[in-house]
């Protein structure tokens, strides 16, 4: 008697056990945990070359110390992987949802693998676009291409090359293959953007002549323990068309600029003698070099020139 029960319950645990493997494997692949995603990522043998570096690194610093970024970052300026360009980035730009810099480890994650690829309709679809009239692929190197969209097709492909991406397709002459993408420009269907009578939109401007303005510049300062005191230039910058070119009546009443929300911003001639309409946080933005950021009209629907 004693031995059936001890049977039923070594059957139970057996179950118990079965279970339990499974739950955890179950979550393991539902939610990739940081030990799980690292090996699927990068590979056995990467994580392996990283962790006899890191050995090396233990022989000068406490290990107490790896626990965040700052370490090797503030120490060494930068940690890199090889072969996984966690800063070679794509700016997707002009008439989309959420223009961003997008890193070429996210559009092409297996850079090793000679099938690896992504179609270009798949990738504007993965940020929003399902419908646009053309896209241009600016290069790292001053190349440039437009191509309207009926002359591309499911061949139409963002491929790897030489820690970039290559556009190829079988629709449109080779000419048009360009490698090391920088940016990639979309101009949408619609033309949600009035300027003095005319309708265009961002994408649009951001094809004809643009100029690259340099904003919020301010002077960085860093005393030493003898009083030396250094100096360093820190700003950013952004590209646009000038808004005065884009004017088909004389401004010099000034203008006024609607937002999408209706507001009403009434501007001199003085103030947007250097005007520039670019993309600023995701949003058309008519840039006032002598003002700070805040007086910036955002979210623009409409400039008309006051009479």
């Amino acid at each position: 008697m004693k031995e059936k029960n001890h049977k039923h319950w070594f059957v139970l645990l057996i179950i118990l056990v079965v279970v339990l493997v499974g739950a955890v494997i179950a979550i393991i692949i539902s939610t990739k945990p940081t030990p799980v995603a690292l090996f699927e990522e990068f590979g056995v043998g990467m994580l392996l070359e990283e962790a006899e570096t890191m050995n090396e690194c233990a022989e000068c610093h406490n290990s107490t110390d790896f626990h965040t970024c700052e370490t090797c970052h503030d120490d060494h300026g930068a940690v890199e992987l090889a072969d996984v360009m966690f800063f070679e980035v794509v700016e997707l730009t002009g008439d989309v949802p959420d223009p961003s810099f997008v890193r070429v480890n996210e559009i092409l994650p297996d850079q090793n693998n000679r099938g690896t690829h992504i179609t270009l309709f798949e990738f504007l679809e993965n940020h929003g676009i399902e419908e646009f009239e053309s896209v241009t692929f600016t290069t790292n190197d001053g190349g440039l291409t437009t191509i309207e969209s009926q002359y591309l097709d499911k061949t139409a492909m963002l491929v790897p090359y030489m820690d970039g991406v290559r556009f190829i397709t079988e629709s449109v002459h080779s000419s048009t293959w360009l490698k090391g993408i920088q940016r990639i420009t979309v101009v949408g269907n619609e033309n949600p953007l009035t300027i003095d009578g005319y309708t265009t939109s961002i994408g649009r401007l951001l094809l004809g002549d643009t100029v690259r303005l340099t904003v919020e510049g301010s002077d960085v300062m860093l005393s030493d323990e003898s009083g030396k005191t250094s100096h360093a230039f820190v700003a950013n910058w952004v590209e646009g068309a000038r808004l005065v070119t884009l004017l088909q009546s004389d401004p010099a009443q000034g203008i006024t600029v609607t937002d999408a929300d209706g507001v009403a911003t009434v501007l001199t001639y003085d103030e947007i003698a250097d005007a520039v309409i670019a993309i600023v946080r995701d949003e058309v933005t008519l840039i006032l070099t002598d003002r700070g950021r805040s007086a910036w009209p955002t979210k623009i629907t409409k400039i008309e020139v006051n009479q």
